[in-house]
């Protein structure tokens, strides 16, 4: 990361402060002899750490849009930032009795298309190489943390304990998430705890990675589990360090307890998707219940990505730059829709497909001569109109760092791999019910393991819909896998022109029951951006596929 390091220290505007109560008098050196001098410098420099999931972009939400993308729960037909690329299928088969394959437009595959971009030229000029957004993202949070560790633990600047234990515990939470997003995407990633401008030269796997992660958010918990709930310096801190548009209440409510069961569900996570279905072992099975049970609960609040209704006073500066504002067919009419096979997975009466998604006046076909991927029916509803998913009213929030329901389907999927039906059929209900869903409980109805496990497989598609999982299970499942390892999906409905297939009306379309052959990467390379400024040092592991 030598070439983006200088960028760690940089803090912009954040929150509901002014710009300039956010600018430290030398941004480019927050040494605790300077800005970081002070408790209101360190908090600042805390609350900083917003910003760099915002550099230019909105990286995270570059990053959740392209899993979404590549989970096949939105389609974008749009090359920038390189989406088209990251979400182009090998090939579709059509059903009989046409019988046809339609290969991708590109005609070379996913793995072929995001190796060829991943060059400087497509980082620094074209922007088109997809794979430097969530590496960015994840190293420019990192090194903010590294820094903020190093002024909190400045002798010179008296803070308060419970404050500084707070602030510690941000800073490994947010150290956390930056390993867990690297060791879950790409190949390999490095471990950097320095401050002084230079990096590790010695790669890590992706497993030593999440290894890295998960005792990171085991620091946090430490620090955190002596802290009383109503404890007044804990919730002046957290407030402090929170900005007002991503706090669903005027005060923070995050508990210290409500934060240490975000980090446990954070840990199942990333047992669970980083594993096959076919390589879960009974003891990742124990250890995602061991987790998933000291985890979120309902009522539990985590850590949100909201949306300032003044936009030069947040994250999100235009109608775009926010996972619920950039598929606004309102704001943004073209740009990103619902995918076919996600509206599929819906079951009949599901209410919150009659309220979340709308039926568009034309449906999309080939959007662009893309791909047929690239088409659908339906746009998702306004959250102001009633809808989950989209606004194009500044209003909402992005489930980016866990939720009870995500952690309620890691106990079902125990529960109903080790064979315990209706225990883990018991969460899914518990979800749906939750959610508004007004489908029939599942429970006692004598479903076997693979019908309840369809279930589970559904209510993981609708219920943690924009949670940024999408790709890590359609991964997981095996479904992003070529077919012919076994991957894609049967059955996948698609709108195909009429004109392909030699229909009539000419000008209009059929939905089609096809298969999709994704045949993605699961994991990605390492960016351009890193190794041609830091080669990998003897002993490294491979740093792409």
């Amino acid at each position: 990361m030598k070439k983006i390091i200088a960028f760690f220290a940089i803090v912009l505007l954040l929150t509901n402060c002014k710009k300039s109560d956010l600018q430290l008098d030398d941004p480019n050196s927050p040494t605790p002899s300077g800005s970081l001098a002070s408790v209101k410098g360190v908090e600042q420099f805390a609350l900083g750490i917003w910003n760099k999931l915002y550099v230019g972009n909105n990286l995270l939400v570059h990053a959740m849009n392209m899993h979404s993308f590549m989970g096949d729960e939105q389609w974008c037909s749009a090359g920038n930032w390189g989406w088209r690329y990251v979400n182009q299928v090998d090939k579709i088969t059509l059903p009989a009795p046409y019988n046809k394959v339609i290969p991708g437009v590109l005609v070379i595959d996913q793995p072929t298309q995001l190796k060829a971009l991943n060059n400087l030229s497509a980082t620094n000029g074209s922007q088109t190489n997809a794979l430097v957004y969530e590496w960015n993202l994840a190293y420019f949070v990192n090194g903010q943390a590294n820094f903020l560790l190093q002024a909190v633990n400045n002798p010179a600047v008296a803070i308060p304990a419970t404050e500084k234990a707070t602030l510690q515990a941000w800073a490994y939470w947010w150290k956390g998430f930056a390993y867990s997003r690297i060791g879950s995407m790409y190949v390999a990633g490095v471990i950097n705890d320095k401050t002084d401008g230079s990096t590790e030269s010695q790669y890590k796997t992706r497993q030593q990675i999440i290894t890295e992660a998960n005792a990171n958010f085991d620091k946090a918990i430490a620090l955190l589990t002596p802290v009383a709930a109503n404890d007044a310096v804990y919730i002046a801190t957290m407030n402090a360090i929170i900005p007002a548009f991503n706090k669903p209440t005027p005060n923070v409510a995050i508990t210290p307890q409500m934060w240490i069961r975000g980090c446990n569900t954070y840990k199942a996570r990333n047992i669970l998707v980083n594993k096959k279905v076919a390589e879960l072992t009974a003891a990742d099975l124990t250890n995602i219940k061991t987790l998933a049970t000291a985890g979120l609960v309902q009522g539990d609040i985590t850590f949100l990505l909201g949306i300032s209704a003044v936009a030069a006073e947040g994250l999100s500066p235009n109608n775009q730059q926010h996972i619920l504002l950039w598929n606004s067919h309102a704001n943004n009419p073209g740009w990103m829709y619902p995918s076919e096979r996600w509206a599929q997975d819906f079951k009949p009466g599901d209410q919150r497909f009659v309220k979340g998604v709308s039926t568009l006046p034309l449906a999309e076909v080939n959007r662009q001569a893309r791909g047929y991927q690239f088409g659908g029916r339906y746009f998702f509803t306004a959250i102001q109109n009633g809808g989950y998913w989209s606004t194009n009213a500044r209003t909402g929030f992005a489930n980016f760092a866990g939720s009870w329901e995500e952690n309620d389907l890691m106990l079902a999927e125990v529960e109903i791999r080790n064979n315990n039906i209706d225990a883990g059929l018991f969460f899914v209900d518990k979800v749906r019910t939750a959610n508004g869903a007004g489908l029939a409980a599942t429970v006692g109805t004598g479903l076997n393991q693979v019908q309840a496990l369809e279930e589970l497989r559904r209510e993981r598609r609708i219920a943690l819909t924009l949670r940024g999982l999408a790709f890590y299970d359609a991964r997981r499942w095996g479904v992003t896998a070529k077919a012919s390892a076994g991957g894609g999906r049967a059955n996948a409905n698609v709108v195909i022109s009429n004109t392909e297939i030699g229909a009539t009306p000419a000008g209009s379309w059929t939905l089609l029951p096809c298969f999709i052959d994704y045949n993605y990467w699961d994991y990605w390379d390492v960016p351009v951006s890193e190794f041609s400024y830091n080669a990998p040092s003897s002993g490294s592991p491979a740093i792409a596929n």
